[in-house]
């Protein structure tokens, strides 16, 4: 199987098993880590749309809370996970990366190419979630995924890798 292919998960079931917290209107299911790139807000949140979540949003996502020279950035994030568990009882956090992500870029922080390879792409995205991965709290859950909307197509696709 072909690297594009080899790591798809099912979105639509694993958001339905993410949704478990019940009818407690002060809990919720996760915190959302994603990047700001407009392309994918209406899109995720569609995705979304059954899940009680808190959202952060950070240039390249997983990328944004661990960039070298952003590290205010990295506090920012650490903080509003610390209020999502305080005031919502975050269980745990879901990053949505995306491809074709400028922040990866050379006009961005420069860790792509112009033109990447799929698995360039995917092997950079997947570092810098296993960086964050690292930095949040151990008795959180932690997924990253890397979405794809193909090219004359509506529907995303979902990597997973982590």
């Amino acid at each position: 199987m072909s690297d594009s292919h080899e790591h798809l998960v099912d979105l639509d079931a694993y958001l339905k098993d993410l949704h478990v917290v019940g009818d407690d209107d002060h809990k919720a299911d996760v915190l959302l880590l994603t990047c700001l790139d407009f392309r994918f807000f209406v899109k995720i949140s569609n995705l979304m749309k059954d899940i009680k979540y808190d959202h952060v949003v950070l240039a390249g996502a997983a990328l944004g809370g661990v960039v070298q020279g952003k590290e205010h950035w990295h506090q920012t994030f650490l903080d509003h996970v610390d209020l999502a568990v305080k005031l919502h009882e975050v269980p745990a956090i879901l990053v949505m990366q995306h491809r074709d992500c400028g922040a990866f870029g050379p006009k961005g922080f420069g860790l792509l190419p112009e033109n990447p390879t799929r698995k360039e792409e995917r092997q950079a995205h997947r570092e810098q979630a296993a960086l964050l991965g690292e930095k949040v709290p151990r008795f959180l859950g932690y997924k990253a995924l890397l979405l794809d909307v193909p090219r004359g197509a509506d529907v995303v696709t979902c990597d997973q890798m982590i």
